[in-house]
């Protein structure tokens, strides 16, 4: 029998001659779902190792026959090739052999499994052509134990690479391994590589070292964790029960000591002699009883926890690597895919998508990743299949997200899972590869950034947890999520922002088990920059976002009392599933506490009993929370839509399953279209902030058209600060089809006539500040609408009178889920609805008067006058051409007025009765004129021609009419 050498132990370092010596080593059964090398070593005639080079086959080296041999039509009495795989338990398995046949005539070959009979294998070859490296399934059951496969020879010439033994039935295996084979490769035969180089230690040690305040406090936990006993005392798991709850013994202190005391070998350690070598030798010997003691009963689903043994793993490996012998590194070796190949993912990392999801975290972005690279001289195998998939399904689909400058998993997901590409990106850097993402990934921490509010939360977005646990007092905070974008580009924004979170109050800024990385990818040296006060107050964040937020102002650490405007007005693009809502369309708006809300709970507990735990997926998630009905945009009620058995909430239609692939985004899941954009005059600090998309296609059928135009005003007045107007346009496919347009709340709203009034006056949780922000909404289309509330106690989450309940899991909790939403609706059935809401914003507690709001009508327009502002768009919802009159009501000064929906060209702005004309020319990207009335009374707005437009940056100022 040959001895097995696969690629989950140590490949091309062990001789033949020490694997004799060392039968514990490699009698060591592999799990299930390994992959095998065929050459462990030649076993006699007519076998024989060949060499193809790294590109052609896994490690250079495979075995084959002679081509001149003649065909064994039965097994004789050549030598076998035998591999022993340890399954877990009984059922059907598929063995993948990675085989060659460079001829029609000479392909195929023996399989048996244990003493069973052989069966003839056919090696797929073409008639005419050369032949090609192919993966072959076999389907075979496979009783609970250790079996064995077994090769004969039956063709001359067949060539055999490599093995896959898995369960999956889906799993195909391509290039070496899983994938094609990456062409990026680890730095061969140099240690340590895994997240650091021999070149960057000196400056690790600065940093562990440095007086900068931002490394006192990981520093001490570091220290804290190199110091701890170097003993490994696991308690032992109870007999599993099938039914029986899902355990652990794992210790995760203990897997953070490991780690530091590695890191104390690596910054301090390096090159001295094993026994000088006190923290390596402790690493070593707590990392090998760590994996020996450590167990997960079946079904236990937590692989962070799988992850970070995982990552302990490839780091001890890594900097402590000449500290251990060949047999321990291929222990950790087989303990990686025994431990790996029950996490969710999978080893090889096939399950999941590459998209969103746990597919999309660490798993394999940080964890099989740094265990693929330490392993790569001895294993390249794992590297293979691990870089493998992320060379080929994960650069693609990050990259075109990033063009948004924002992620598609919200406030809270968003940042772990972008942390977990920052890993990633970090590994391949420290390797000494060049970078593997668009360096506009950088851009997507100003999402969180701009959605930062002046009480130290972040306007919602998606799912949320920050609010389950966080204080009133404290500050809601991912610092890492910033530190490694930070210094990963050399950008003082995102340090400064990263500083904050760090310095600020806070449950737990960076967990024990990470203070590691600010050590290790941090940067003391580079500045920060004085804080965000110098960014333009409003950014618009492209497709696949289609997501404005503008603000009034900035606020560098908590101020609930602050002044500042936070408005997030979210058209959509593509719909990424997961943790992202049915919100196409959806604003909300802070002034002194959230006003115009995103309604709901994602991590609660039940109401009638509250030791039931209501997450992902719960009634209330699935019928409320996550839909439309929670978000402040528009529902089409077609009463026989079925949105698979949920509620029907008269929303956004059900895309499909999360997308796995860039592929799957390209299938249905585009759920809205930017249409223009336009942020003026002044980037800094704009008067106006514009957005207008369509958003049919984030419904079904029902809807033949939605197109929503947002304009924010900033009205630099500290009694009136900012407005924001909401035009829409929404055909249905049937008159019947009642529409609604929605408005979610923290307190009840005030309902006079047209006009609904929303205060914020209640204290936090701590009784340290009190909220004092009050919303003033106007409906001035449609005409005579009804406006109605809907909430209050016991009807918080209603859809259509079914209330889906749900209660923080914490008093001390800063959930906003809302308990009351304004419902406008048309009062008269029809086909296509013009809504036109105005919302402007001031303190409640004010004794002065709101704005007054004027509508202004014409036939091709509609709009409003707030102060001396006005805002028009074209009713029919197409660009406007050729003349265009609209009468502004009268005004004692000059106002500013928008005009959005115009073709591109040369326009002329005229005030009947009154000087010449002011020329201007629209751009294609806005649509827009805008420009300083004198007054009220009629203005001719004239193309004159279809030229060159202006360029996309706004212009210094506004040109007035005489």
């Amino acid at each position: 029998m040959s001895k097995l050498r696969s690629r989950n132990k140590l490949h091309g370092f062990i001789h033949a001659a020490l694997l004799a010596a060392s039968p514990v080593l490699h009698a060591a059964p592999f799990p299930v779902e390994a992959m095998f090398e065929a050459e462990a070593a030649a076993p006699g005639a007519p076998w024989a190792l060949d060499s193809a080079g790294r590109n052609a086959v896994s490690g250079g080296l495979y075995l084959a026959t002679p081509a001149d041999l003649a065909r064994a039509d039965t097994p004789g009495a050549a030598a076998e090739l035998a591999y022993a795989v340890a399954v877990p338990r009984d059922g059907s398995y598929t063995v993948w052999l990675r085989v060659l046949a460079p001829a029609a005539n000479a392909a195929s070959l023996y399989l048996a499994l244990d003493d069973g009979a052989y069966a003839s294998i056919a090696v797929p070859n073409v008639s005419g052509q050369a032949g090609q490296w192919t993966w072959v399934p076999v389907t075979r059951w496979l009783a609970a134990g250790e079996r064995q496969l077994k090769l004969k020879y039956r063709d001359g010439g067949v060539g055999i690479d490599c093995l896959l033994v898995t369960a999956l039935a889906d799993f195909v295996p391509q290039g070496h391994g899983a994938y094609p084979l990456p062409t990026v490769l680890p730095p061969a035969g140099e240690h340590p590589r895994v997240f650091a180089r021999v070149g960057d230690l000196g400056a690790m040690r600065s940093r562990f070292e440095s007086t900068a305040a931002e490394m006192a406090s990981h520093r001490a936990v570091l220290n804290g964790f190199i110091a701890a006993s170097a003993v490994v005392a696991l308690p032992a798991l109870p007999p599993f029960v099938p039914g029986g709850p899902a355990m652990t013994n794992h210790q995760a202190d203990v897997v953070n000591a490991i780690k530091a005391k590695a890191l104390s070998s690596l910054l301090y350690e390096q090159g001295l002699v094993p026994a000088q070598a006190q923290r390596g030798r402790e690493a070593v010997q707590m990392l090998l009883d760590y994996l020996a003691a450590v167990r997960f009963s079946p079904g236990y689903g937590y692989s962070n926890e799988k992850g970070e043994i995982v990552l302990a793993s490839a780091m001890v490996y890594d900097w402590c690597f000449t500290l251990m012998t060949a047999q321990q590194r291929a222990y950790v070796v087989t303990r990686f895919t025994q431990i790996a190949a029950t996490m969710e993912i999978g080893f090889p990392p096939s399950r999941q998508g590459a998209v969103v999801g746990h597919g999309s975290d660490n798993q394999l972005l940080r964890d099989q990743l740094s265990a693929a690279i330490a392993f790569y001289d001895e294993a390249p195998l794992v590297y293979n299949i691990v870089a493998g998939r992320f060379f080929a399904d994960y650069i693609a689909p990050r990259n075109y997200a990033y063009a948004a400058q924002a992620y598609h998993q919200g406030a809270s997901y968003g940042t772990v899972r972008f942390l977990s590409d920052m890993y990633a990106a970090w590994l391949f850097r420290r390797m000494g590869a060049a970078p593997v993402f668009d360096p506009v990934q950088q851009m997507t921490p100003y999402h969180w950034l701009y959605g930062r509010r002046p009480d130290g939360q972040w306007m919602r977005d998606g799912d949320v947890y920050h609010s389950s646990y966080t204080n009133s007092t404290q500050t809601w905070s991912e610092p890492l999520a910033f530190l490694l974008p930070a210094s990963y580009y050399n950008n003082p924004t995102l340090k400064h922002e990263y500083l904050k979170q760090s310095s600020q109050p806070s449950t737990s800024f960076i967990h024990p088990k990470d203070s590691l990385w600010p050590v290790l990818l941090g940067n003391t040296v580079m500045g920060s920059t004085p804080g965000p006060a110098t960014l333009p107050m409003t950014k618009y964040f492209p497709d696949p976002a289609g997501l404005m937020i503008a603000r009034t102002g900035w606020t560098d650490t908590m101020q609930a009392d602050a002044g500042d405007v936070v408005a997030t007005m979210k058209l959509g693009g593509d719909w990424f599933g997961n943790h992202e809502h049915y919100d196409a369309g959806h604003f909300q708006i802070y002034y002194k506490g959230g006003l115009a809300i995103d309604s709901g709970i994602y991590s609660g507990r039940d109401v009638l009993d509250p030791s039931i735990t209501l997450e992902y997926g719960s009634a209330h998630d699935m019928n409320y929370h996550k839909r439309t009905i929670a978000h402040n945009t528009v529902l089409v009620h077609d009463p026989a839509e079925n949105f698979d058995g949920f509620a029907n909430d008269g929303g956004q239609r059900f895309p499909g399953d999360e997308p796995e692939t860039l592929a799957d985004l390209a299938n249905g899941y585009k759920v809205a279209t930017v249409l223009k954009h336009q942020v003026g005059p002044q980037a800094q600090a704009p008067d106006f902030s514009y957005l207008k998309g369509d958003l049919t296609a984030a419904y079904s059928s029902k809807v033949r058209q939605f197109q929503r135009s947002f304009v924010f005003l900033n009205l630099k007045d500290a009694n009136h600060p900012a407005a924001l107007v909401v035009f829409d346009r929404v055909s249905a496919s049937d008159a019947g089809f009642r529409k609604t347009w929605l408005l979610h709340s923290q307190s009840e709203p005030d309902i006079s006539g047209d006009t609904a009034v929303i205060r914020r006056t209640e204290w936090d949780y701590n009784h340290t500040y009190q909220y004092n922000g009050k919303l003033i909404n106007r409906t001035l289309l449609p005409a005579n609408a009804t406006l109605a509330k809907v909430g209050g106690s016991g009807n918080e989450f209603s859809v259509n009178g079914t209330n889906y309940p749900i209660q923080p899991e914490a008093d001390y909790s800063t959930e906003e889920a809302g308990a009351w939403r304004l419902e406008v609706s048309p009062s008269a059935a029809s086909e296509t609805d013009l809504f036109l809401n105005v919302m402007q914003v001031m303190d409640a507690g004010s004794a002065l008067p709101a704005l007054p709001t004027t509508a202004i009508e014409s036939p091709l327009l509609a709009g409003v006058q707030i102060r001396n502002r006005v805002v028009l768009f074209s009713r029919s919802g197409q660009p406007l051409g050729g003349l265009v009159t609209v009468e502004l009501p009268a005004y004692g000064a000059s106002m500013q007025v928008l005009v959005t929906d115009l073709q591109e060209g040369n326009w002329t702005v005229r005030k009947r009765g009154a000087g010449g004309p002011i020329e201007d020319a629209v751009n294609a990207e806005a649509g827009t004129l805008y420009f300083v009335a004198s007054g009220g009374g009629l203005y001719d707005l004239q193309r004159t021609a279809p030229a060159a437009a202006r360029a996309t940056a706004p212009s210094a100022g506004s040109p007035a009419v005489p």
